[in-house]
């Protein structure tokens, strides 16, 4: 997995590219220092593959100090938000500029 961090003025951007592996410690890292900046975060989930449930336990974390979505999210990766029932807690909004406006994103 690839992890790209961007700052902007109202937000911290992560993009995920490619697929989770639950050995990884990058996933926890980078939502450690997007966290930093206290910020509402973005996550960018539209090149993701598969993510697995240390993911989702971060977006939920996230999701309780303003969280953004950007798709479209991978059916694996939908069915998993389904299935566990948490789907319309997320904010998910189609382009980075839709996120970088969501009046549903909150304050951190």
């Amino acid at each position: 997995m690839r992890i790209q961090h961007t700052l902007y003025p109202a937000a911290y951007l992560l993009r995920l590219i490619g697929d989770t592996h639950p050995t990884s410690h990058e996933l926890a890292a980078a939502f450690q220092h997007a966290d930093a900046w206290a910020l509402p975060l973005i996550v960018d989930l539209s090149a993701l593959g598969f993510g697995d449930e240390e993911l989702l336990r971060r977006l939920l974390h996230a999701h309780r100090t303003g969280l953004t979505l950007i798709g479209p999210i991978s059916d694996s990766f939908q069915r998993r938000l389904d299935t566990t029932g948490v789907t319309d807690l997320f904010t998910i909004r189609p382009t980075l500029d839709a996120a970088l406006d969501s009046p549903g994103r909150g304050r951190r």
